[in-house]
Order: structure tokens, then C-alpha cells, then sequence
């Protein structure tokens, strides 16, 4: 084992006991981490041997006598300008919920900057947009997010209802949280319910009532984020569908100027027009997508989204017309 691996591994028993004292117990914490029980006393000596006061509670489990804190951080301008934009755009796009958390953090990395890093940071971070319309105002009033963290970081399965947007039924999931995500202005839990053979993704806001359970579980060793939404347009999953989409000479550089899809295949045909093909799961998502371009896209593969898009297309057409 790698020091850096084994200092990730100390690190990691420490931030548990400091957040959750009382609650982490020798073979608890030997669960969580994947090791023996005389592992994680050696990792709890190192610690000691820091000067990080410990002391076992019995069946209550660890707790933190001492207090500890990280040095003040020499960051760079760039450093601290990263850091401060990534923590504006998070606090934009997480929404109300946790922007009094945010505001303290940004707060406190700013009073350790050099003086004349912060008067450049106060002139520039202004300037810097962030819309906060991003997330749902539902999300900022319900507390399913938190419950799903802890089940994720408890290894604890969670009872959901959940009303379900193609039929509107209510439906009841003893859930696995494997991770949850912010995509398309809201958030999402990917995991596994009793009631399917392969992984979900459910929209948090969709969720009525939460509660924890007992039952505990383990997350795929081969599972990432990344992977699992790797052929999805954008959320939803399907059937693995190859598209080709011709785009008209006016809008070709539009789309040329973005990464699309990580699948992506484009070329310019003799007649000016831009070629798209990219494989992803399902197309639905595609088709809604393909509507902002107008009469300068044209589906030629598959036949069911090209069908699709002519019906969408026809019916917009009586829409305005009646």
C-alpha cells in the first residue's frame, strides 16, 4: 500500500470521527474503509501520535477531544481565483440551501490571501456571472437531498415514494443511493430499487417522503457517475441508438463549436451541410433537442426520431393555426 493511499485512509477515520463523534465504533469504521479492525487501530494510533486527542467511548464509539485545523493555505492569484469561482458558480447552481455555508467558506479564504491578491479578487469576482435560476425552487424547500448524502455516506438504504412523471403515480422504492448529481437546472440520485434489476435515476424534487432504514449495502465497485450517464444525451437512458442528424450551412458552425457528446462524428458534406452522428442511449432527449434547430436539422437515422420530430413538428403547425 502507497503512503499517499494509507494517509488517504487516516485522513479519512479522522474527518469521520470529527464530523459524526460517538457514532464510529472499531468495526464500523473497519466496515466503512474495507479493512481488519487492527488496521484502523493503527490508523487511530497514528493519529494520537499526530496529537490528535481520541478517545473511545465504548459502544458510543470515537470521539475528538481536540480540535484541529489545517494551516493557513499559500495559494497563488490563479489558485485563489479558481477556487473562488468554482465556489460562486457551486453556491449559484446549489441554490438557497446552502449559501450561508458557502458565504462563511468564501469568507474565510479570502481573509487568508495576501492583501493585494484580495483588492485584485474584489475588482475582478464581480464581474464574474453566475445565474441563479438554474436550480428548482423546489429543491431549496425539500430535505430529501440531505437523507440520500447520509444514506450515501452510511451505506444505508432509504425508503422513498416517489411520483413517477410519465404516469403520475405514486411509487414506493427502498432505495441504494449510489451518488447524486445536478444536472438540467435540478438534482438527481442514481441507485438501485428493490423494484428493478438495474440502477435508477430519480429526480429529487419528484420525491414526497423519505426516511431511513437499517438495511445496509454496497456500491459496485466498477460504478462512477461518468460511466453510467457516459451514453445518455443528457438524464435519461435507453436502448443504445445510433443518430445522424444533416444540419444546414447557416447553423454547421454552431454546432461544430461544441463537444456535444463524448460519441460525436462530424463532417461537411459537398453540399455545405454538416453531417452529426454520435450512439447514445435512447433518443428522446435528442428530439427536444433537434426542435431549437428548426427546419435546418433533418433526422435521416433512426426512423422512429425522424417520425417523431415530422408528428412534433405537425402538431406545433395546428397549434398555431387554430
Amino acid at each position: 500500500m502507497s503512503r499517499t493511499y494509507q494517509m488517504s485512509r487516516i485522513l479519512q477515520v479522522a474527518s469521520l470521527i470529527h464530523h459524526q463523534p460517538r457514532k464510529w465504533t472499531r468495526p464500523q469504521l473497519a466496515q466503512r474503509l474495507g479493512v481488519d479492525i487492527t488496521t484502523i487501530q493503527r490508523y487511530i494510533n497514528i493519529l494520537r501520535q499526530m496529537g490528535i486527542g481520541i478517545e473511545a467511548r465504548g459502544r458510543d464509539g470515537y470521539e475528538m477531544i481536540t480540535d484541529f485545523f489545517l494551516p493557513a493555505l499559500n495559494l497563488d492569484f490563479q489558485e485563489a481565483l479558481s477556487l473562488m469561482t468554482a465556489a460562486s458558480f457551486y453556491r449559484a447552481n446549489e441554490g438557497r440551501h446552502v449559501k450561508d455555508a458557502l458565504d462563511s467558506a468564501i469568507a474565510k479564504i479570502t481573509s487568508n490571501l495576501p492583501t493585494g491578491t484580495n483588492r485584485i479578487l474584489e475588482q475582478i469576482t464581480p464581474q464574474i456571472d453566475f445565474p441563479d435560476r438554474q436550480v428548482s425552487p423546489i429543491d431549496d424547500i425539500q430535505p430529501h437531498r440531505d437523507i440520500l448524502y447520509e444514506g450515501i455516506r452510511e451505506r444505508r438504504k432509504v425508503n422513498l415514494t416517489y411520483t413517477a412523471f410519465s404516469s403520475g403515480k405514486k411509487i414506493q422504492h427502498r432505495f441504494a443511493p449510489y451518488a447524486v448529481m445536478f444536472r438540467r437546472r435540478a438534482w438527481y440520485v442514481i441507485g438501485q430499487s428493490h423494484r428493478a434489476n438495474h440502477p435508477l435515476t430519480l429526480r429529487i424534487n419528484r420525491i414526497e417522503k423519505s426516511s431511513m432504514t437499517h438495511e445496509l449495502y454496497t456500491i459496485p465497485e466498477d460504478f462512477s457517475v461518468q460511466k453510467y450517464m457516459a451514453k445518455s444525451w443528457e438524464m435519461r437512458l435507453g436502448p443504445e441508438t445510433h443518430i445522424v442528424i444533416d444540419f444546414e450551412p447557416r447553423v454547421a458552425p454552431l454546432i461544430q463549436e461544441v463537444r456535444w457528446h463524448s460519441t460525436q462524428q462530424m463532417h461537411t458534406m459537398p453540399d455545405g451541410k454538416l453531417r452529426f452522428e454520435v450512439t447514445i442511449a435512447g433518443w428522446q432527449e435528442i428530439g427536444w433537442w433537434l426542435l431549437q434547430w428548426g427546419h435546418e436539422a433533418e433526422v435521416i437515422q433512426p426512423k422512429a426520431l425522424r417520425e417523431w420530430v415530422a408528428e412534433t413538428a405537425k402538431r406545433m403547425i395546428e397549434v398555431y393555426q387554430a
